[in-house]
């Protein structure tokens, strides 16, 4: 749906609630500006989106530890110091 900047601002809650259902797509001189969409539909995109991310981000990572993240000497010393069980 498509609604000019002028009716937006003459009646914003009419817009907001029609959100709900389905995006609302802001134009000014035939141009669009923005959308106002529902906020559960956005978070449960972003939430989705970060999911993907996060998975793409496990599936690159190298499931064994390198030489730099693991130290047995480091492991050691902070063992003696009782700071590692």
């Amino acid at each position: 749906m498509y609604v000019q900047l002028s009716e937006l601002k003459t009646n914003p809650a009419k817009y907001f609630d029609l959100a709900k259902t389905f995006d609302v797509i802001v134009t000014r001189h035939g141009q669009r500006l923005g959308r106002v969409v529902c906020e559960e539909k956005a978070a449960n995109a972003e939430r989705a989106n970060a999911f993907d991310e996060l998975m793409a981000l496990v599936k690159e990572t190298p499931s064994e530890p390198d030489a730099a993240a693991y130290d047995p000497v480091k492991e050691e010393r902070l063992c003696e110091r009782g700071l590692l069980k």
